[in-house]
């Protein structure tokens, strides 16, 4: 859970309960929330499964129908969204006392409740409650990095695959590769494999999804001790994959995998914002080429447009080499305006590697720039499970549902 820039849903018709929400967040000190507002309980729903909110504020009526429905749709599409019921005293008949509307709530299966109008001290209270409670939860499920670029061709998939098989040999079984390049993944073939199932066995699944489904439904790569999960066969059946189906799959694999690789497709959709969303470590891949650099600019300040944390974000210079009048990290840094957090070493046999389907980090040499880059992204990325930031690192409002 994002302390600084939790994304906070608002659901109910009373528009002023978002700015009396807003007015609350604003007295509160050192955190910079991104609220989702929704006029009902249905395109509450729809946000939530979307943009994964870390807490839904959600307003009581007189009909706990909607909330029922509300607390078990989210609930389940959304496991990690703390639900508080905001009421007001004069919604209520003079015959329900302020405690059983709590208890009927409590039994519906809502977290925590706020009373109108709301005060910052209350939010920030039921802030601090929910992260509390995240902390120990979160220490449950896995970690998600994806790895993402503006282009294609820039060796995206290849790193997604090699630092997915270093992480296989620290922690065997316990890693995921979804190959998130629905149109056109190569993930399979990166690893010589031909998997008899895909995402879209999850697609035709969808109404029973659950963490052991994911499990079966990808398959093992014994070499790595990977599992993967697979692209659809063509790009007709990858138009069936929405960004729900995906938030869905990522949610469902966080709890049944220490660690779920996201290779993607270079286009900025809402599948896309999906993976982003839910993703606690982000890899923008590019080179030392100025229109991809271009490219990657572009992009930086379209995710920073749509509220996509920067923080958990990571540059990649990938295929990188010294040869005379090649932009440098530095170089590449200030034409981007953003850190350059890792190197990675142009290396040819990576092309031999990909056609043979043997992942190179297998064959790389133990002192090798490759594997010490590669070794330094895992790092990066098992340092989100405690909170630390890879000792190798480089480094030089509102949103309508």
């Amino acid at each position: 859970m994002d302390k600084k820039n939790p994304k906070i849903l608002i659901v109910g018709p009373d528009r002023t309960l978002q700015r009396e929400v807003e007015s609350a967040l604003a007295a509160i000190e050192d955190i910079n929330p991104v609220t989702i507002y929704a006029p009902d309980f249905r395109q509450g729903i729809e946000s939530a499964r979307n943009r994964r909110p870390e807490m839904a504020l959600v307003e009581m009526g007189r009909d706990n129908r909607y909330l029922r429905m509300f607390v078990e749709e989210v609930g389940a599409a959304s496991p990690e969204t703390a639900i508080a019921a905001v009421f007001h005293p004069s919604t209520f008949s003079e015959h329900a006392s302020e405690s059983e509307v709590v208890i009927e709530a409590l039994r519906l299966g809502v977290q925590d409740f706020l009373r109108r109008p709301i005060s910052s001290k209350d939010l920030e209270q039921f802030l601090q409650r929910t992260f509390k409670y995240a902390v120990g939860r979160q220490s449950q499920q896995g970690i998600i990095a994806t790895f993402f670029s503006n282009k294609g061709g820039v060796g995206k998939s290849t790193l997604a695959v090699n630092v997915a098989c270093a992480l296989g040999k620290t922690a065997p079984g316990r890693v995921l590769l979804v190959d998130g390049s629905l149109q056109m993944g190569v993930c399979a073939n990166l690893l010589d494999m031909t998997p008899r199932t895909s995402i879209m066995d999850a697609v035709r699944e969808r109404d029973r999804l659950d963490e052991t489904l994911v499990r079966e439904l990808s398959v093992l790569h014994e070499p790595s001790g990977v599992h993967l999960l697979a692209a659809p066969a063509d790009a007709v059946e990858a138009s069936k994959v929405d960004d729900e189906l995906m938030s869905r799959v990522l949610t469902l694999a966080r709890r049944a995998f220490d660690y779920v690789v996201v290779d993607t497709f270079p286009m900025l959709d809402s599948v896309m914002m999906a993976v982003l969303d839910l993703a606690d470590r982000r890899f923008l891949v590019t080179e030392s080429v100025v229109p991809t650099l271009r490219g990657a600019l572009r992009l930086l300040k379209t995710l920073d447009d749509v509220r996509i944390p920067s923080e958990g974000r990571r540059i990649v210079l990938n295929r990188y080499s010294t040869f005379d009048g090649n932009l440098r990290p530095d170089d590449v840094a200030k034409r981007i305006g953003s850190a350059v957090e890792h190197v990675v070493p142009y290396q040819k046999k990576l092309l031999v590697a990909a056609n043979l389907g043997t992942p190179y980090i297998f064959s790389a040499g133990v002192a090798s720039d490759f594997r010490r880059a590669i070794g330094k992204i895992v790092e990066d990325i098992q340092g989100a499970r405690t909170g630390s930031r890879s000792s190798g690192a480089r480094s030089t409002k509102e949103v309508n549902a």
